[in-house]
């Protein structure tokens, strides 16, 4: 049986396994951030792709990207990258005293 390149690279620090599990028992981080963290300590578990994959219930397309990542920067990593997502539809100064809201100019 062939060994993932990604698990045999997935070493943690003590720090890093703290800092993770930490994440992994919050209640108030964001549902993405716990995900993540799970993902990179069941890879170092030593956990193959595919089941991490079917335990957190996505792709292993996105165990793999997040292993990857985490790999390449560790925790920086795991964070999102600037610039991602839709840009919002209205700005924060375009509220009127009275409530009601205005588009951004395009």
């Amino acid at each position: 049986m062939n060994t993932s390149p990604l698990r045999e690279s997935l070493d943690l620090t003590s720090e890093e396994r703290t800092e993770l599990s930490a994440r992994t028992r919050s209640q108030t981080m964001a549902h993405r951030d716990v995900l993540r963290a799970k993902i990179i300590l069941l890879l170092a578990g030593g956990q193959s792709v595919s089941s991490v994959a079917r335990q957190v219930g996505k792709t292993r397309k996105i165990v793999r990207k997040w292993g990857e990542r985490f790999v390449n920067k560790r925790l920086e990593g795991l964070q999102d990258k600037s610039g991602r997502g839709r840009a919002p539809d209205f700005s924060p100064g375009c509220r009127g005293t009275s409530g009601e809201t205005r588009l951004r100019a395009a």
